[in-house]
């Protein structure tokens, strides 16, 4: 017997990452929600159930909605608990009121006259890495030479710490992403738990050296805020606000302009009318956040017996809202599966989320994106995926991350 689309949509199987977006239109198809066996979850995949389960924090928590701990070793867990706060505080996991008290001091810091400010530097930077891509020879790897340097020195700007920390910022990043993926050998789970202590120290020491020296960076707009009585967060919740504002802030930044040029790279007539000039900038980053998602889906906790679209779903269950499966829904977007600019309605992408859960730094990750893609195509207009390059992606069903990107520059 032939499995289904659900049976088969399993990180474990070598082909998952190559088939994950047929298997959601097939899921998508059948039904707007279908419990996903090796996931334990049940996977809502339309854009308008998506749109209502986000909108809707009473009845579909994210406190309870997702545990990292499930498939973790013993010894990795005994070196960095998931009480403690990058997981136990994690704005993303957190209902109100705690959820408000925690986003409240973010976005009054994380404010558009802030990232306004960082354009002329970002703009820069992306100028610096193409220059050293131009004289780097006739091939690079773009995830290591474009995607992943700019996102983190953006955001150490934005956070007020050295360039010089980036790489070990970098490393503790992949950290957490690696503590959160089942199937890693348990020594790869140890190395990345005491990654994760050692992001939590590095939190807690620039707290302390903000508060003695502050500068114009967040960790210091947030310490004084604090000091003020603007904001009551204590020392733990503000390292596990710093530490989602590090994380979120690039590593689904880094995976977006990959997958950005990937998808452009793959259309030869796109990457010309982007290299010409010939699209809005504006719109074509919007079907890009749509068409290319890097943050596949989040979770949800059914706080009573509810209906999704007609489905019964019980109390307790936990629900995974698919933002790249509702962004690529054909109820809401004519041949969602095509990368389409001008898309007349592009902007009601997903890519973000909906309701108060809704990412608190849009403005930065567009900037980014719009500037790295753009740039990148008018430096390099016949830039061309390396003759039969494989783009493998990690395993994961909640994030689209290629690996490498390999590229000729003419």
């Amino acid at each position: 017997m032939t499995p289904t689309a659900a049976e088969q949509f399993n990180p474990y199987n070598p082909r998952f990452t190559a088939d994950r977006f047929a298997l959601m239109a097939q899921m998508r198809s059948e039904s707007p929600v279908t419990f996903i066996p090796a996931l334990h979850v049940y996977a809502v995949t339309r854009w308008q159930e998506v749109r209502d389960v986000l909108g809707d924090a009473v009845t579909f928590a994210s406190s309870g909605a997702f545990s990292a701990g499930l498939h973790l070793a013993p010894e990795a867990s005994a070196i960095y608990s998931l009480v403690s706060p990058l997981f136990a505080l994690n704005l993303i996991n957190v209902d109100n009121p705690l959820h408000k008290r925690l986003r409240d001091p973010l976005m009054a810091a994380f404010s558009p006259k802030r990232i306004a400010s960082l354009t002329p530097t970002v703009i820069a930077d992306v100028e610096a890495l193409l220059d050293a891509i131009a004289t780097g020879g006739d091939q690079t790897d773009l995830l290591q030479t474009l995607c992943k340097p700019l996102p983190i020195q953006t955001i150490c700007r934005l956070l007020g710490v050295p360039l010089a920390d980036a790489d070990n910022l970098r490393g503790w990043s992949d950290a957490l992403i690696a503590f959160q993926t089942p199937g890693l050998p348990v020594e790869v789970q140890v190395g990345a738990a005491h990654g994760l202590v050692a992001l939590e120290n590095y939190m807690r020491e620039k707290i302390a050296e903000k508060t003695a020296t502050p500068d114009e960076g967040l960790i210091s707009a947030l310490v004084a805020g604090r000091a003020a009585g603007e904001n009551d967060l204590s020392e733990d919740e503000l390292v596990a606000d710093l530490a989602i504002v590090f994380f979120a802030g690039h590593e689904t930044t880094i995976n977006t302009i990959a997958n950005s040029l990937r998808t452009l790279l793959e259309s030869r007539e796109q990457w010309k009318a982007v290299a010409t000039g010939a699209v809005d900038a504006d719109n074509l980053l919007d079907e890009l956040l749509r068409h290319a998602t890097s943050v596949m889906g989040l979770y949800r906790r059914a706080t009573v017996d509810t209906v999704i679209g007609g489905v019964s779903v019980p109390k307790d269950a936990i629900v995974w809202v698919s933002y790249g499966a509702a962004n690529r829904d054909p109820a809401k977007f004519d041949e969602p599966e095509t990368l389409r600019c001008p898309r007349e309605n592009a902007r009601q992408h997903l890519a973000f989320g909906s309701g108060i859960h809704y990412c608190i730094g849009p403005l930065l990750a567009r900037l980014q994106i719009r500037e790295a893609v753009t740039r990148t195509a008018k430096r390099f207009p016949e830039m061309r995926l390396a003759p039969g390059a494989v783009i493998p992606e990690i395993p994961h069903h909640g994030l689209r991350a290629p690996v490498t990107l390999p590229v000729i520059l003419k």
